[in-house]
């Protein structure tokens, strides 16, 4: 590709690019959605383990915990697109080879083709999200970088609307491998979408030397990703926003696990309430992700972070007191589909605000290593509130509970943080 000192992309141009990045999001997301929530369904009926839906929760954070250096520095130094297609073609094979051999394992053995492959996932998905959050200054100008980020994030949650009642229609009718092979072939129309993208790189966008052999090239890497940390370690406003981010995570597991868990388990309800209020969590993010071009600008970040943290949270409380005091299938189910739009509603402006927040205040040659870094900071704690969380919901009745309580030293302990910054 040709490189030039200054990169420069017309507005039409961004235009073209987010469109294609929407199809492309949309195609994956609808279908990657469908699987997972299958995956998560098919693992509840036969094992009957919290664990179900947490899997993805104890491997996501060890990954990035153990790829957080490669992925920062390969992702600033080798071409964007490069990365993006490595990372699409060995989760094809991934899934090629889940559709091989799953028929091999039984019961609870189901988990490891399903652990091998959700880690493979996990690793090409690290990659993929962090170069694309590195790479916005190539696909789309600096005027498009909310559009490209609010629409992106918007087909994802249209997407995810529609993915839990169809998955759980079609992983019904057909099984889990049919879902497997619905999955393969999205993925192909996906890769196939990105390659057409084109990625514009500047003089500066140059591969890193890779002759360096033994401990002078680990101490290389070391040294340039040790950069990004120091560059976070300055930042006094991101420190804060991660120090949230860790302590919030950690008690969130307990609402991803607990919820599917509290409903089929404790309640009995099966799968269909489930599906209803995964729905409505992706119909706010949706709203949140069309709505969040109109706040104002004049606002102050901190205002922002405020008023989207707190809402989050007390509908996360108000679930935990629908689940805990009502026994009425239609009841829990419109209720609780109607708070988790607000919780989603209020979670993607949060999430949004900060990721354009970062795009546009980090240096781009530090970009793909300050974003490694924050996903695997914020997501750490994750594996150890899985694991708590799945051992407290197994051994007591009332889960609900833990909702309940959760969110209020959440609501407490973010009231007290926003003071600091």
């Amino acid at each position: 590709m040709k490189k030039t000192n200054t990169i420069f992309i017309t507005d039409k141009e961004s235009n073209i690019q987010i469109i294609k990045d929407i199809t492309s999001n949309l195609i994956s997301s609808l279908t990657g959605n469908m699987f997972s929530f299958s995956l998560g369904l098919m693992l509840l009926n036969i094992t009957h383990s919290p664990l179900s839906f947490g899997l993805e929760m104890i491997i996501m954070p060890l990954v990035n915990l153990l790829f957080v250096i490669p992925i920062g520095n390969i992702v600033d130094t080798v071409p964007h697109k490069k990365i993006i297609i490595l990372s699409l073609l060995i989760r094809l094979l991934a899934l090629f080879t889940l559709y091989v051999t799953i028929g091999f394992f039984k019961n609870d053995y189901l988990f490891i083709p399903i652990a091998i492959f959700v880690t493979i996932n996990t690793i090409c998905s690290s990659f993929n999200s962090t170069t694309y959050s590195a790479a916005v200054h190539e696909v789309v100008n600096q005027n498009h970088i909310q559009k490209l980020s609010s629409f992106t994030q918007a087909a994802s949650s249209l997407s995810a609307i529609i993915a839990p009642p169809l998955g759980m229609t079609l992983y019904t009718l057909l099984g889990f491998k049919w879902m497997i092979f619905l999955e393969i072939v999205a993925s192909l129309i996906s890769f196939a979408i990105v390659t057409s993208m084109y990625f514009h790189y500047s003089s500066k966008k140059i591969q890193e030397d890779i002759t360096h052999k033994g401990k002078s090239r680990l101490a290389s890497q070391i040294k340039k990703f040790a950069s990004g940390l120091e560059y976070i370690h300055k930042q006094r406003l991101i420190t804060e926003i991660i120090t949230i981010g860790v302590f919030i995570n950690f008690l969130f597991t307990s609402l991803t696990i607990g919820m599917p868990y509290i409903i089929s388990n404790d309640l009995h309800f099966g799968n269909g309430p489930i599906s209803f209020l995964e729905s409505g969590n992706s119909l706010g993010m949706l709203l949140g992700s069309l709505l969040i071009g109109t706040i104002p600008d004049k606002l102050s970040l901190k205002t922002k972070l405020f008023g989207s943290l707190i809402p989050t949270i007390v509908s996360f409380i108000c679930l935990g007191i629908v689940l805990t005091c009502l026994k009425n299938y239609l009841t829990i189910t419109i209720l609780g589909t109607i708070l988790m739009v607000i919780l989603g509603f209020s979670l993607i402006i949060l999430n949004v605000t900060t990721q354009v927040f970062l795009q546009q205040s980090v240096p781009t040659a530090l970009l793909g290593r300050v974003m490694s870094s924050i996903m695997t900071i914020n997501t750490s704690v994750m594996p150890f509130g899985t694991v708590m969380f799945t051992l407290i919901f197994v051994h007591i009745q009332q889960g609900a509970w833990v909702l309940i309580l959760n969110g209020i030293i959440m609501l407490v302990y973010s009231l007290w943080r926003m003071t600091k910054i």
